[in-house]
């Protein structure tokens, strides 16, 4: 059963970090092929999922790999660009394996808190208001 219209789309988010040695701590940043903005894997809750399944399942679809260390951080609201409401549920984890697009994701690139800073346009107004703060605290 899909999502009520009238209710506020449910998704969950995945925050994956990497630091390797010395360098700045990045941040695995996607791009669906329907999207135009940056944003994290993750997706649309399906009926009677939690949150964390939501983010497991859909981390393994579009990155073809389990994460682990899952994580609650957050729950956010926003409006979507069309005026319906939003509830992302943002999660850390891990990937240990390596990851590529696959089928659903265009395009992903590990970006340090500065880059993503600097590329605001490139970015959901959910990731810039919300999540960009969360990444700052890591």
């Amino acid at each position: 059963m899909p999502q009520d219209i009238n209710s506020p789309l449910q998704v969950s988010a995945l925050i994956v970090t990497r630091k390797e040695g010395d360098a700045s701590l990045e941040v695995l940043n996607v791009l669906a092929h329907n999207k135009t903005k940056y944003g994290f894997p993750g997706g649309k809750l399906e009926e009677a999922e939690s949150p964390e399944q939501a983010v497991v399942r859909e981390t393994e679809e579009e990155l073809g790999v389990t994460p682990t260390n899952v994580v609650y951080r957050d729950t956010y609201e926003a409006l979507t660009p069309e005026g319906r409401g939003i509830k992302m549920f943002v999660f850390t984890g891990n990937v240990t394996e390596d990851i590529a697009p696959t089928n659903e994701i265009a395009e992903l690139h590990w970006l340090t808190y500065d880059q993503m800073a600097n590329s605001l346009d490139l970015l959901t107004p959910m990731t810039i208001e919300h999540v960009l703060p969360l990444i700052r605290t890591f």
